[in-house]
């Protein structure tokens, strides 16, 4: 499938690595949004080779909860020009090796550590959530 530009796939839970802690409460809210919509409509946006989640760690959490198999992503890599990470609280450029570094050691990021933009816009689709419990 394809959105404005971007290529949206079907990847499977488990090959998803979550990057920073999450709110629960906003988890739970977002879980209880995709279901009284019934779609999936945001796309999670991962880094290509090793699926860390760029945008997306709640809806990653939700997707756990409501026992998806796979999920709709938006695969990217770091040196795509489309792609910018910046310090969330001091607006600085982020350096993406320690992101590498970080989940390669098995931690997560404090809750709004990381802040990526993606130009063009990123698309909303409607994925029927059936699709995602296969």
């Amino acid at each position: 499938m394809e959105h404005q530009g971007y290529q949206i796939a079907l990847r499977p839970l488990c090959e998803v690595l979550q990057s920073e802690h999450v709110d629960p409460a906003n988890v739970q809210w977002l879980r209880e949004s995709i279901i009284r919509a019934g779609h999936w409509l945001e796309p999670i946006i991962v880094e290509r080779s090793r699926g860390i989640v760029m945008d997306g760690n709640h809806r990653f959490n939700a997707a756990l909860q409501l026992g998806l198999k796979r999920v709709p992503c938006i695969q990217l890599d770091y040196a795509d020009p489309r792609v910018c990470v910046r310090h969330w609280q001091t607006g600085k450029a982020f350096e993406v090796a320690r992101i590498f570094s970080t989940i390669a050691r098995g931690e997560l990021f404090p809750y709004k550590t990381t802040r990526h933009a993606f130009d063009p816009a990123l698309p909303v689709v409607a994925i029927p959530l059936e699709r995602l419990y296969a």
